[in-house]
Protein backbone atom coordinates (compact mmCIF):
# COMPACT_ATOMS: atom_id res chain seq x y z
CA UNK A 1 0.00 0.00 0.00
CA UNK A 2 1.18 3.41 -1.32
CA UNK A 3 0.89 6.22 1.06
CA UNK A 4 0.24 9.27 -0.49
CA UNK A 5 2.76 12.13 -0.05
CA UNK A 6 2.25 15.54 0.58
CA UNK A 7 3.68 16.52 -1.99
CA UNK A 8 1.90 14.48 -4.54
CA UNK A 9 1.69 16.50 -7.73
CA UNK A 10 -1.68 14.57 -8.74
CA UNK A 11 -3.56 16.42 -5.89
CA UNK A 12 -2.47 20.24 -7.75
CA UNK A 13 -5.01 21.58 -10.21
CA UNK A 14 -2.69 22.60 -13.73
CA UNK A 15 -5.12 25.29 -14.02
CA UNK A 16 -4.34 26.91 -10.84
CA UNK A 17 -1.76 28.74 -9.23
CA UNK A 18 -0.13 28.36 -5.64
CA UNK A 19 -2.12 30.53 -3.55
CA UNK A 20 -5.17 31.00 -5.48
CA UNK A 21 -6.86 29.26 -3.49
CA UNK A 22 -6.33 31.85 -0.50
CA UNK A 23 -7.80 34.86 -2.61
CA UNK A 24 -11.68 35.13 -3.64
CA UNK A 25 -12.68 37.71 -5.59
CA UNK A 26 -14.99 40.18 -3.66
CA UNK A 27 -18.69 40.43 -4.23
CA UNK A 28 -19.32 44.54 -4.93
CA UNK A 29 -21.45 45.83 -2.45
CA UNK A 30 -23.74 47.89 -5.37
CA UNK A 31 -24.21 47.28 -8.61
CA UNK A 32 -22.51 49.52 -11.65
CA UNK A 33 -25.24 50.96 -12.90
CA UNK A 34 -26.01 52.53 -9.06
CA UNK A 35 -22.81 53.03 -8.83
CA UNK A 36 -22.96 55.41 -11.84
CA UNK A 37 -26.52 56.96 -10.81
CA UNK A 38 -24.44 58.20 -8.16
CA UNK A 39 -21.30 58.94 -9.76
CA UNK A 40 -23.33 60.92 -12.52
CA UNK A 41 -25.35 63.11 -9.56
CA UNK A 42 -22.12 64.44 -8.39
CA UNK A 43 -20.78 67.53 -9.74
CA UNK A 44 -17.82 66.98 -11.89
CA UNK A 45 -18.43 62.78 -11.59
CA UNK A 46 -18.36 60.55 -14.47
CA UNK A 47 -20.94 61.45 -16.82
CA UNK A 48 -21.11 65.11 -15.82
CA UNK A 49 -20.68 67.73 -18.26
CA UNK A 50 -18.48 70.31 -17.16
CA UNK A 51 -18.82 72.63 -20.04
CA UNK A 52 -14.73 72.25 -21.06
CA UNK A 53 -13.86 70.75 -23.94
CA UNK A 54 -10.12 69.06 -24.12
CA UNK A 55 -8.85 71.61 -26.24
CA UNK A 56 -9.68 74.48 -23.44
CA UNK A 57 -8.24 71.69 -20.87
CA UNK A 58 -5.01 71.62 -23.01
CA UNK A 59 -4.72 75.01 -23.67
CA UNK A 60 -5.49 75.39 -19.54
CA UNK A 61 -8.76 76.56 -19.47
CA UNK A 62 -8.08 79.32 -21.70
CA UNK A 63 -11.77 80.97 -23.83
CA UNK A 64 -11.62 79.86 -27.25
CA UNK A 65 -10.23 82.68 -29.18
CA UNK A 66 -13.06 85.06 -30.80
CA UNK A 67 -14.10 84.91 -34.24
CA UNK A 68 -12.29 87.33 -36.93
CA UNK A 69 -12.78 91.25 -36.43
CA UNK A 70 -11.92 94.23 -38.39
CA UNK A 71 -8.72 94.53 -36.01
CA UNK A 72 -7.63 91.37 -36.94
CA UNK A 73 -7.82 91.70 -40.76
CA UNK A 74 -5.91 95.33 -40.25
CA UNK A 75 -3.64 93.79 -37.97
CA UNK A 76 -3.36 90.89 -40.91
CA UNK A 77 -2.81 93.46 -43.44
CA UNK A 78 -0.10 95.65 -41.58
CA UNK A 79 1.98 92.13 -40.95
CA UNK A 80 2.03 91.81 -44.52
CA UNK A 81 2.80 95.37 -45.64
CA UNK A 82 5.75 95.15 -43.28
CA UNK A 83 7.35 91.86 -45.07
CA UNK A 84 6.77 93.50 -48.05
CA UNK A 85 8.62 96.71 -47.07
CA UNK A 86 11.34 94.44 -46.19
CA UNK A 87 11.34 92.61 -49.66
CA UNK A 88 11.65 96.00 -51.13
CA UNK A 89 14.68 96.83 -49.34
CA UNK A 90 16.37 93.61 -50.07
CA UNK A 91 15.92 94.02 -53.75
CA UNK A 92 17.26 96.90 -53.47
CA UNK A 93 20.85 95.26 -52.41
CA UNK A 94 23.60 96.18 -54.86
CA UNK A 95 24.73 93.78 -57.18
CA UNK A 96 22.11 91.22 -56.16
CA UNK A 97 22.17 88.32 -58.50
CA UNK A 98 19.60 85.72 -57.89
CA UNK A 99 19.85 81.98 -59.23
CA UNK A 100 17.25 80.64 -62.04
CA UNK A 101 15.32 78.47 -59.37
CA UNK A 102 15.32 82.00 -56.90
CA UNK A 103 13.64 83.94 -59.75
CA UNK A 104 10.96 81.57 -60.35
CA UNK A 105 10.45 81.08 -56.58
CA UNK A 106 10.17 84.77 -55.88
CA UNK A 107 8.22 85.16 -59.15
CA UNK A 108 5.46 82.21 -57.85
CA UNK A 109 4.95 83.62 -54.70
CA UNK A 110 4.83 87.49 -55.21
CA UNK A 111 2.01 86.76 -57.98
CA UNK A 112 0.12 84.05 -55.67
CA UNK A 113 0.51 86.30 -52.42
CA UNK A 114 -1.38 89.11 -54.80
CA UNK A 115 -3.78 86.78 -56.23
CA UNK A 116 -5.13 86.10 -52.48
CA UNK A 117 -5.15 90.17 -51.95
CA UNK A 118 -6.83 90.76 -54.53
CA UNK A 119 -9.78 88.05 -53.36
CA UNK A 120 -9.85 89.47 -50.55
CA UNK A 121 -10.43 92.95 -51.70
CA UNK A 122 -13.45 91.50 -54.00
CA UNK A 123 -14.63 89.76 -50.86
CA UNK A 124 -14.94 93.20 -49.11
CA UNK A 125 -16.18 94.92 -52.10
CA UNK A 126 -14.07 96.94 -53.66
CA UNK A 127 -12.16 95.55 -56.92
CA UNK A 128 -8.36 95.63 -56.98
CA UNK A 129 -6.77 99.03 -58.34
CA UNK A 130 -6.21 98.98 -61.91
CA UNK A 131 -2.64 98.17 -63.27
CA UNK A 132 -0.91 100.94 -65.22
CA UNK A 133 0.76 98.86 -67.06
CA UNK A 134 3.80 101.05 -67.07
CA UNK A 135 7.07 100.80 -65.64
CA UNK A 136 10.07 102.71 -65.62
CA UNK A 137 11.55 100.04 -64.26
CA UNK A 138 13.80 97.50 -65.88
CA UNK A 139 15.82 93.76 -65.20
CA UNK A 140 14.33 91.22 -63.29
CA UNK A 141 14.87 92.78 -60.13
CA UNK A 142 12.80 95.53 -61.27
CA UNK A 143 9.66 93.22 -62.35
CA UNK A 144 10.21 91.83 -58.55
CA UNK A 145 9.83 95.53 -57.75
CA UNK A 146 6.48 95.95 -59.56
CA UNK A 147 5.05 92.72 -57.99
CA UNK A 148 5.72 94.05 -54.63
CA UNK A 149 4.18 97.99 -55.69
CA UNK A 150 1.30 95.87 -56.83
CA UNK A 151 1.03 94.16 -53.34
CA UNK A 152 1.27 97.44 -51.68
CA UNK A 153 -1.01 99.07 -53.22
CA UNK A 154 -3.39 96.40 -52.93
CA UNK A 155 -2.79 96.44 -49.50
CA UNK A 156 -3.41 99.72 -48.95
CA UNK A 157 -7.16 99.65 -50.63
CA UNK A 158 -7.70 96.74 -47.90
CA UNK A 159 -6.76 99.25 -45.50
CA UNK A 160 -8.83 101.31 -46.41
CA UNK A 161 -11.71 99.24 -46.95
CA UNK A 162 -11.68 97.68 -43.54
CA UNK A 163 -11.06 101.58 -41.67
CA UNK A 164 -14.38 102.20 -43.49
CA UNK A 165 -16.70 99.34 -42.77
CA UNK A 166 -15.28 99.92 -38.89
CA UNK A 167 -15.66 103.52 -38.86
CA UNK A 168 -19.70 103.26 -40.38
CA UNK A 169 -20.29 100.80 -38.27
CA UNK A 170 -21.13 98.38 -40.80
CA UNK A 171 -20.02 94.43 -40.46
CA UNK A 172 -19.47 91.46 -42.81
CA UNK A 173 -21.43 88.36 -42.14
CA UNK A 174 -19.31 85.23 -40.58
CA UNK A 175 -18.93 83.85 -43.94
CA UNK A 176 -17.10 86.50 -45.52
CA UNK A 177 -15.01 87.63 -42.57
CA UNK A 178 -13.48 84.15 -41.94
CA UNK A 179 -12.90 83.80 -46.06
CA UNK A 180 -10.88 87.61 -45.72
CA UNK A 181 -9.25 86.28 -43.16
CA UNK A 182 -7.90 83.39 -45.15
CA UNK A 183 -6.91 84.84 -47.92
CA UNK A 184 -4.81 87.42 -46.29
CA UNK A 185 -3.41 84.95 -44.09
CA UNK A 186 -2.63 82.89 -47.50
CA UNK A 187 -1.05 85.94 -48.84
CA UNK A 188 0.85 86.10 -45.78
CA UNK A 189 2.62 82.73 -46.18
CA UNK A 190 3.55 83.51 -49.76
CA UNK A 191 4.95 86.74 -48.60
CA UNK A 192 6.95 85.41 -45.78
CA UNK A 193 8.14 83.00 -47.84
CA UNK A 194 9.37 85.55 -50.76
CA UNK A 195 11.20 87.57 -47.68
CA UNK A 196 13.36 84.54 -46.26
CA UNK A 197 13.87 82.67 -49.87
CA UNK A 198 15.22 86.66 -50.22
CA UNK A 199 16.77 87.21 -46.94
CA UNK A 200 18.98 83.72 -47.66
CA UNK A 201 19.88 84.67 -50.86
CA UNK A 202 21.21 88.30 -49.57
CA UNK A 203 23.53 86.57 -47.00
CA UNK A 204 24.55 84.19 -49.63
CA UNK A 205 26.03 86.63 -51.61
CA UNK A 206 27.44 89.23 -48.64
CA UNK A 207 29.35 85.99 -47.77
CA UNK A 208 30.42 84.75 -51.27
CA UNK A 209 31.66 88.20 -51.74
CA UNK A 210 32.91 89.35 -48.31
CA UNK A 211 31.56 92.79 -48.82
CA UNK A 212 29.60 95.11 -46.41
CA UNK A 213 26.26 96.72 -47.45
Amino acid sequence: MTTPRPDDVSRLDPLKRVGDEQKQTPTPSQSFESYMEKAASQPGGPGKSTGVSPFELAKGNQPLAAGPTFDNLLTQVKSAQTMLGDINNQLQTPNLKLKQSQRYLLRNKLTSANSYLNAANTKMGVEAPADSGESKRTGIVGKFLDYVDEGQNNLMTAQKQLMDLKSKGESLNPGDFLSIQVKLAHAQQEIEYASIMLSKAVEDMKTLFNIQL
